[in-house]
């Protein structure tokens, strides 16, 4: 690497995502081996094949990573521990404010805490019995504050008027974010991490105003703005916003879907190429004035255009840049943008070590660096040059940013969009264009006749944008959901573009001397090992040697071949690979149930796919990316335990992306064609006998290994109960290795009542608690007549349904039989095995 500042830079935020991402108990151990390393590295003297001149920047690069290493070990001390608070009372100053017509959201500071708040039982929770030391924990803590509308649909009246700048007092339910329950699930911690903030408040009642401040110019700006769009559609509004400032609060899920498919997204993200436009932009108005005070002109620009952004780090990163490639220009002009990309991202990690873990930093950092490194080399291919110059750059880099980024998007949303480069060519001279003229707009705000016009022309070009975009969107496999490839696919894409950069006869070359000294070591062992072996042995080795020998090529594939098949087998077929167990997972999808039962052999069978509402389906959301972030591509069975939409609500977004072999439901006759039914399935598989079974009691479902299902419920279709769908869900058993799980469904007292008179043997290792705890489940003969080793329940935090009850936790504490929450312990995996059964909690 020619410039060392580069490789310096490389190796600092290498070690400190290693330092971030290794579990907390092994980073200790790592950290000791590592200084070791260093140690013996100070006394080393480098072959001739480094050159000595080369060891003092050896000894740079190790310190460099042993310091990123030590760094990012410690982020996890930027983050608060979890906590839950009811009315407490905050004072406040608010750092940002937005007024919906159904909400109020903003930032606030917290200065003071004013009563005695009790924090509620929660795992790995701040204590806070004493105000003072409650006061000190939460003084200087920023946090998401969100205001929502009271009973006749209004703001409360105080938070209408209060600005950035006030200090306020109100009481409110705060809330710290648990660590991650799921895998691959989003991380609220982190991500409240990343951006400065603690946690989230929600408001209870009104607040009072203590003292006026004066809000930002920024605010300001974005706050006239809002105001002369309000002639305009909402939706078309809060796309513009979402384009100029980065803020995509007000755009509607399925404009972000549409976006999303087409792997567009990045335009709501205020980065590099918003900056890029700016920086052209405020190039352009300025050309008329000197040299000096057009650049420093055009910096400042870049400063407010950042502000108005809220300084996020793509955008921080992207106007650092921005701003060196301004000053190279007083000097010679040359400037070292590939060092300066990489000296940006390390002070952002300096600043907040966190960073180095949020997928927006990495996407916009991967991004950068492509368009740098990679758009030079894939404008010398033969395909470009046909290309005019005008669409020729834009092509390369966005094709640039693409596979820069490529191994990132799959591991963190599963996803592919498969037209994403056109779309990116197509609207990207638009999106430019609506940028800059809504940018003007801005500027002209002042005045709503001067900002009107341009502000309509911005409307216009959106308008057409939006409808390329949708049109893009709705072509077959537009975008595809793919299984997790684990890091092996990172290692092998950014292998293969180092490879090309590099140049691949100097990575061969470098390969053949590693193996080579590899060989001669393995030599030297050998024959260490020979003089220990009978002669019988000695003599066949010898002479199989000697018959590699005669061929050195043949010696060399051979070596290499060896190593390969090696490689595989360790990765493929290690001891640490194989597992004998049967898993059982209760995915956390909050006030619903999602669970999975994966065979030894690895067959997976899913129970129910959590709930859906207007605004958030889980299967999309929760089960579906984890099922892929499992490697799990298709489904032996779905099985639907009953009709209520926090069972059946995902299993349209499931089945529409994982094959599936059959789908069961219970055998409840007429009750299948009701709206529940119709509406959560989908269509073409309620008139499908194939597909479709009905499952009833007496029924059993063969897994492998000795392991299966047997249905216990419904036994007949009850009615008139307090909740029939409830009452006919079907219930199963699950059978291994003389081990037994009572997967209950949302059964209530008549069922279990029913299920209670036929006999059936209903004892059980593991009990998944019926209705998410309900009080209508606790029926205490028929608890009184198993003897589980554990209890499970899936609960939604801070439901309004009250669950789990009170006394159903009551119950099985009296009883001493632990109880397993998802809304406390997240994602809940059990194994059985010959060794028996363990529960390990995902939080």
């Amino acid at each position: 690497m020619k410039d060392p500042w580069i490789g310096r830079s490389t190796v600092l935020l290498i070690g400190g995502l290693g330092g971030v991402c290794l579990p907390e108990p092994a980073r200790l151990w790592v950290f000791g081996v590592l200084v070791l390393l260093g140690i013996r590295l100070v006394s080393w003297r480098p072959c001739d094949f480094f050159g000595r001149v080369f060891r003092p920047e050896i000894l740079l690069l190790g310190a460099s990573f042993l310091l990123g290493f030590g760094y990012g070990a410690l982020a996890d001390r930027f983050l608060p521990s979890s906590l839950t608070l009811d009315q407490v009372e905050i004072v406040g100053l608010l750092k940002d404010w937005n007024l919906e017509q159904d909400k109020a959201e903003g930032i606030v500071r917290v200065e003071d805490v004013r009563n005695d708040a009790v924090a509620q039982k929660n795992i790995d929770v701040m204590k806070a019995d004493a105000p003072a030391d409650l006061r000190q924990e939460l003084f200087g803590q920023t946090y998401r504050l969100t205001v929502y509308a009271d009973k006749s649909g209004q703001v409360p009246g105080e938070w209408k008027r209060v600005r950035p700048g006030d200090h306020v007092s109100f009481r409110a339910h705060l809330e710290r974010p648990k660590l991650l329950g799921t895998p691959g699930a989003f991380d609220l911690r982190l991500y409240d991490g990343v951006r400065g903030l603690s946690g989230s408040l929600r408001a209870q009642g009104d607040a009072v105003l203590l003292s006026a401040g004066e809000p930002s110019l920024t605010w300001r700006i974005r706050q006239q703005v809002r105001s002369r769009l309000q002639a305009w559609d909402a939706e078309e509004t809060g796309v513009l916003e979402g384009i100029l400032f980065g803020d995509s609060s007000r755009i509607p899920d399925s404009v972000q879907e549409r976006y999303k498919v087409t792997g567009v997204l990045h335009v709501f993200a205020a980065s590099g190429s918003n900056v890029a436009f700016v920086l052209g932009l405020a190039w352009l108005v300025l050309s008329l004035l000197p040299k000096q005070i057009r650049i420093s002109g055009t910096i400042l620009a870049l400063l407010l255009y950042a502000t108005l952004c809220g300084g996020n780090a793509p955008i921080v990163r992207a106007t650092v840049l921005g701003i060196v490639v301004l000053l190279g220009r007083l000097g010679r002009g040359r400037v070292a943008t590939l060092r300066w990309l990489f000296l940006a991202a390390v002070g952002l990690f300096i600043h907040n070590p966190l960073i180095i873990q949020d997928l927006g930093f990495q996407l916009s950092f991967a991004a950068a660096w492509g368009i740098i490194v990679l758009t030079p080399r894939i404008l010398k291919g033969k395909l470009f040059e046909r290309i005019p110059n005008l669409f020729r750059f834009a092509i390369a880099g966005t094709l640039a940013a693409q596979v820069a980024t490529l191994p990132l998007l799959i591991s963190a949303f599963h996803r592919l969009s498969l037209i994403g480069l056109l779309a990116n060519v197509l609207i990207l001279f638009i999106l430019g264009s609506v940028l800059e003229v809504g940018l003007i707009a801005v500027v002209l705000s002042f005045s709503g006749e001067l900002s009107a016009p341009l502000f309509q022309v911005s409307l216009w070009l959106l308008a057409g944008t939006n409808s390329v975009i949708k049109m893009l969107a709705e072509f077959p496999y537009a975008d595809v959901w793919v299984l997790n490839p684990g890091p092996f696919l990172g290692l092998v894409w950014y292998g293969a573009i180092g490879t090309v950069l590099w140049g691949r006869e100097r990575v061969l070359f470098i390969l053949r001397v590693r193996l080579l000294r590899l060989s001669r070591r393995l030599k030297t062992i050998a024959v260490m090992f020979m003089k220990r072996c009978p002669v019988g042995i000695r003599r066949i080795v010898q002479n199989l040697s000697l018959k590699i020998s005669r061929s050195s090529m043949f010696g060399n594939k051979l070596l290499i071949s060896g190593v390969g098949i090696l490689l595989i087998v360790l990765l493929l077929w290690s001891p640490w690979n194989l597992q004998n167990d049967l898993e059982v997972v209760l995915i956390d999808v909050g006030q619903g149930d999602s669970i999975l039962i994966r065979t030894p052999e690895k067959h997976a069978i899913l129970l129910d796919t959590g709930p859906r509402s207007e605004k958030f389906d889980a299967g999309e959301r929760i089960v579906l990316p984890y099922l892929l972030e499992r490697g799990i591509g298709h489904l032996d069975a779905l099985l639907i335990t009953h009709e209520h939409q926090d069972h059946i609500g995902g299993a349209r977004a499931v089945l529409a992306n994982i094959p599936t072999d059959w789908v069961g439901v219970p055998a409840v006759g007429a009750r299948l064609e009701n709206k529940e039914w119709q509406e959560g399935l989908p269509p073409q598989l309620i008139n499908k006998t194939e597909g479709l079974r009905m499952l009833q009691a007496g029924d059993r479902i063969d897994l492998d290994s000795g392991a299966w299902l047997d249905v216990l419920g419904p036994h007949q279709v009850l009615e008139g109960t307090h909740s029939d769908p409830n009452n006919n869900s079907m219930v199963l058993k699950l059978n291994y290795l003389g081990q037994n799980i009572l997967l209950t469904g949302d059964m209530e007292q008549e069922e279990m009542e029913e299920l209670a008179a036929t006999g059936v043997d209903l004892e059980n290792n593991l009990f998944k608690e019926p209705h998410h705890g309900s009080r209508f489940s606790l029926v205490r003969p028929w608890l009184d007549a198993i003897h589980p080793q554990a209890v499970w329940i899936s609960v939604g935090k801070n439901n309004t349904f009250g669950h789990p009850a009170p006394e159903v936790l009551r119950y099985w504490e009296e009883r001493h039989i632990p109880v397993y929450r998802t809304d406390e312990h997240g994602t809940l995996q059990l194994l059985l095995g010959k060794q028996g059964m363990e529960i390990i909690p995902g939080r």
